[in-house]
């Protein structure tokens, strides 16, 4: 049973919700982490994991949060690393 709120939101727009579910399905945080390490040539890997930039830019392209700057301010805590390490992480 879906709740209330995502009723709602599937009522208004299906195809951004079976969009964004399938989305999420096919490009788990794991997923994308496994396919960085598997390509990488130069890059390396810190604290600041690829998944975490990919879920930030998703946020900033798919006008949930209206720039980078606002959606770092949003999950902050979460990301774990300051918005210079963000920024430079292009």
């Amino acid at each position: 049973m879906l709740s209330p709120i995502f009723e709602r939101f599937a009522e208004a727009s299906p195809i951004t919700v079976m969009l964004r579910a399938t989305l999420e399905r096919i490009f788990s945080a794991e997923q994308l982490d496994e396919i960085f390490e598997a390509t990488r040539e130069k890059q390396y890997r810190r604290e600041l994991l690829f998944s975490t930039v990919v879920g930030i830019m998703s946020l900033v392209v798919c006008n949930i949060r209206p720039s980078i700057s606002a959606a770092y301010k949003a999950f902050e805590k979460q990301i774990g690393v300051s918005r210079v390490a963000l920024s430079s992480a292009k």
